[in-house]
C-alpha cells in the first residue's frame, strides 16, 4: 500500500489493528501517524493515548503491555515503535506472538527504514493489517513532489519553480517542505508559484532577518542586536542591502505608525503601504518601540551612513554597527 492509499483508506474504512511503515520518506511518516492520531484519539485524550516509543528504549514484552491497557479516552488503544528493526531475536518472537491475535482495542504502528530482514514480521502483519511503503523522494522525483504538496495547498507550482527550488534545498523532504508553506504564505491569495517568487522570498527572508535585528534595537539591547547584524553579514549580506533594508523597515513602521493614527484597519494599511496583510500586525508590534522622533533619528541616521558608505575609505560593517549602537542606545539625532 503506497502513502496515498493509506490516507484513502483511513477516509473510508477503521484502522487496522497492525502497520508496518516502511521507508525513509520520515515526514510522509510522521504526516500518516497523525491521519491515525486524528482518527483513533480524541484531542483532548492525546496526553493520554498516541505514544510513539523508540525499539532502541523499549523491550517488546513493555509495548505489548502498553497495548493491553485499555484506553481512558477514545475507542482504542494506539502505540508506534519506531526503527522496530533494532529489535533482535527474542524480542521480534514476542511480537510475532502478538501479532498472530492482535487486540481488538489497539491498533500498533511499527516503522522501519527499510522492509529487510523484516519478512516475518510483515507477512504477520499482511495478514491483520497493511504494510504501507513511504519510499524516499529524490532526484528527478522532487519537483513533481513539489508540485504536488503545492496541489494540496490549493496552489499550482510552474515547473521551472518546482525545479529551482529542488536545486536550492536538495532532497530533504522537510525542508522542502518548510519552503515551501514559505512561499505557498508569500503568494497569498495567488494561486500560482512561480520562479519569481522563489527570488522575492529570499528577499523576504533577508527582510525578516532585519526585522529581527530592529526588534532588538526597540528593545534597546545594543549586543543583541550587533550579533543579530554580524549574523547577516556572516551569511553573506553585503552592508549597503542591509542598510537599504534597515530603511525600507523603518519607512514601513512610519507608515503603519501613521495608519494606526488614521485608525486605519490592517487590509488598509497593507493596500496603502502595499505590504502582504499578513505583515501588518507584526509591523504594529514593532512600532510600539518607537516614537516619531526615533523613527525620524533613524532614517536621518541611515542617510548619513549611505553617505559615508559611498564617499569613504571606512569599512561598511563598521559603519553599519554604528549606526545599530546609536539606534540603540538613542544617540541616534536628526
Amino acid at each position: 500500500m503506497t502513502y496515498k492509499q493509506f490516507r484513502k483508506h483511513l477516509e473510508k474504512q477503521d484502522p487496522a489493528p497492525v502497520y508496518l511503515f516502511a521507508g525513509g520518506a520520515d515526514l510522509l511518516v510522521d504526516e500518516a501517524w497523525k491521519a491515525l492520531l486524528n482518527k483513533i484519539v480524541p484531542p483532548q485524550a492525546r496526553r493520554f493515548n498516541g505514544e510513539r516509543l523508540r525499539a532502541e528504549e523499549h523491550e517488546a514484552e513493555d509495548v505489548l503491555n502498553r497495548l493491553r491497557t485499555l484506553p481512558m479516552f477514545g475507542s482504542r488503544r494506539l502505540v508506534m515503535v519506531q526503527n522496530v528493526d533494532a529489535w533482535k531475536k527474542e524480542q521480534r518472537q514476542a511480537l510475532l506472538t502478538y501479532l498472530e491475535r492482535p487486540g481488538s482495542k489497539a491498533c500498533l504502528v511499527l516503522t522501519a527504514g527499510s522492509r529487510k530482514g523484516l519478512e516475518k514480521v510483515e507477512a504477520a502483519v499482511n495478514r491483520h493489517g497493511q504494510v504501507v511503503t513511504f519510499p524516499p523522494v529524490t532526484g528527478g522525483a522532487i519537483p513533481g513532489w513539489l508540485q504536488e504538496r503545492a496541489a494540496g495547498y490549493g496552489k499550482k507550482m510552474s515547473p521551472q519553480a518546482a525545479q529551482q527550488l529542488a536545486e536550492q534545498v536538495g532532497d530533504d523532504l522537510n525542508s522542502l517542505e518548510s519552503e515551501l508553506n514559505k512561499l505557498c504564505l508569500y503568494v497569498g491569495e495567488r494561486s500560482q508559484i512561480e520562479t519569481q517568487d522563489l527570488k522575492e522570498t529570499v528577499s523576504a527572508q533577508r527582510s525578516h532577518n532585519v526585522f529581527e535585528m530592529l526588534r532588538c534595537v526597540g528593545s534597546k539591547k545594543p549586543g543583541a542586536a550587533v550579533h543579530a547584524l554580524r549574523r547577516l553579514i556572516l551569511s553573506g549580506e553585503a552592508p549597503l542591502p542591509i542598510l537599504a533594508l534597515l530603511g525600507r523597515q523603518i519607512r514601513i513602521m512610519w507608515q503603519v505608525k501613521d495608519g494606526m493614527e488614521r485608525k486605519f484597519s490592517p487590509a488598509q494599511m497593507a493596500r496603502e503601504i502595499g505590504i502582504p496583510t499578513y505583515t501588518v500586525d507584526s509591523y504594529l508590534k514593532q512600532a510600539e518601540a518607537f516614537t516619531e522622533r526615533d523613527l525620524y533619528a533613524a532614517h536621518a541616521a541611515i542617510r548619513r551612513a549611505d553617505v559615508r558608505m559611498k564617499s569613504t575609505s571606512t569599512n561598511p560593517a563598521l559603519i553599519l554597527e554604528e549606526v545599530i549602537v546609536g539606534l540603540c542606545l538613542g544617540k541616534a539625532s536628526p
